[in-house]
């Protein structure tokens, strides 16, 4: 469950947390406790669920036999019941409600449903990433949901459907679908399929910058953490930052905040886009420049952005570096100038629609975001920062070049009046000089 607290400030709490198109780890019961608006759209996509069960079962060619069949199926349900104890655990009471006289059959049914329409969707994408990867373009792949799509009358829902798997509220436990893969799979097929096609299905959603260190279907929680650990750093990573930071001086000496662009901008830091970074948190200062890697912001991006914070919140011993990231961007952004400088340099670019205020952006999600000097991986960057720019002769050589060096123009001019100045003294020294010392 998100936090309460977190959707404070938040203008549609049932936008950004809830579904819209799909119900993923919620009994029907529960279902019915969502918007009545989206109840009908979430109740017709439940039949779309047994389809992906049906196809899963057909993907076995041995099993054209309907005894068989059904065999299959009641193995897939009895191992969804012998997992509802550990599928409880990773649940509040509040988020998995069930009603009747048989609490633990309605949640293996759900986990089997939802389980397999996830599953499908996983093994159709990693297929596609193999056809990608052969050459074949997306062009060639079949799409089975075409069909769905004249149902719902909505050519988009699909967006829709995969931006409601990484909501925190809407997600199952990853041993689930690994369970059902082992049942459902194909013997030659790996669960690195999973991990595949899940990068593949939200390749549209991810910031740039990505690393590549291979992701281990053992240790993953759920797909929203998946995700997470695709767009965030190596584990190498906070290994050596954590080593640092023990060496480093006392972590409430340092600054957790920074002026905003503009301010730095005068004070003589330069911005610029970084390329090669490993992730779009790789955040670096050097010699008085600040490289962010590029961020491109869309109507998808708030969703995304608040339900990592939230996981960030809600799962111990998690690292707080999107949280840190936030609440960064929201310093260096206070106003629409802002916004310009870091637009101009390429390292935020906007697609946000138009009834949204672009700089507004970090300040609505990172406004409830709960973190320590500990968990900042920029504690050390922002002291580098305030450091510079508490330097007066960084400001000085910033304001000559921002008011005599800021186009070429004025450069001639100032070139010119220098060439003018340099012969206007040559000329008064030699005319002193021949005073003093007259030809003879």
């Amino acid at each position: 469950m998100v936090p309460q607290e977190l959707k404070i400030n938040n203008y549609n709490p049932v936008e950004e947390y809830e579904p819209v198109a799909v119900c993923i780890g919620r009994t029907y019961s529960k279902i019915d406790t969502l918007p009545l608006g989206h109840r009908e759209s979430l109740v017709q996509l439940n039949k779309y669920k047994w389809c992906c069960v049906r196809q899963l079962i057909g993907r076995h060619s041995c099993l054209l036999e309907p005894a068989k069949t059904l065999m299959l199926l009641h193995g897939c349900f009895t191992s969804m019941k012998r997992l509802v104890p550990k599928i409880q655990a990773s649940y509040s009471q509040r988020s998995l409600m069930t009603a009747g006289t048989h609490p633990d059959d309605e949640v293996a049914q759900t986990m089997l449903l939802d389980g397999c329409f996830i599953l499908h969707r996983l093994l159709k994408y990693a297929r596609r990433a193999k056809m990608e990867q052969a050459g074949l373009g997306g062009h060639q792949f079949v799409d089975d949901d075409e069909d769905w799509t004249q149902v719902y009358g909505r050519c988009f829902v699909w967006q829709l459907v995969t931006r409601d798997l990484l909501l925190l509220q809407n997600q199952i436990p990853f041993c689930v679908i690994r369970e059902l893969f082992q049942h459902l799979g194909n013997e030659d097929e790996s669960e690195e399929l999973l991990v595949t096609g899940s990068l593949r299905l939200f390749r549209s959603l991810r910031p740039q910058m990505l690393h590549q260190s291979p992701i281990a279907c053992r240790g993953v929680h759920h797909l929203l953490h998946l995700f997470y650990l695709s767009v965030g750093f190596p584990p190498s990573h906070h290994r050596q930052h954590s080593r640092r930071r023990r060496t480093e001086v006392v972590l409430s000496e340092l600054p957790q905040w920074i002026p905003c662009a503009k301010e730095l901008e005068e004070a003589g830091v330069q911005f610029r886009k970084r390329e090669n970074a490993t992730s779009f948190l790789d955040v670096s200062f050097t010699q008085g420049v600040l490289e962010i890697p590029q961020l491109e912001l869309n109507d998808s991006s708030e969703s995304l952005f608040r339900n990592l914070i939230a996981f960030e919140q809600t799962y111990p011993d998690t690292p707080r570096d999107v949280s840190t990231y936030a609440v960064f961007m929201d310093c260096l952004i206070t106003s629409a100038e802002d916004m310009r400088i870091l637009d101009l340099h390429g390292i935020l670019v906007s697609h946000l629609s138009s009834r949204r205020v672009a700089w507004h952006f970090f300040s609505d999600i990172g406004g409830q975001v709960h973190w320590s000097a500990d968990d900042n991986y920029l504690v050390g960057l922002m002291d580098e920062v305030n450091r510079y720019r508490e330097r007066r002769r960084h400001k000085w050589r910033a304001a000559l070049a921002r008011n005599y060096f800021s186009n070429p123009w004025v450069t001639m001019s100032v070139f010119a009046a220098l060439l003018l100045l340099s012969m206007a003294v040559l000329q008064t020294f030699f005319a002193v000089y021949a005073y003093f010392k007259p030809p003879k």
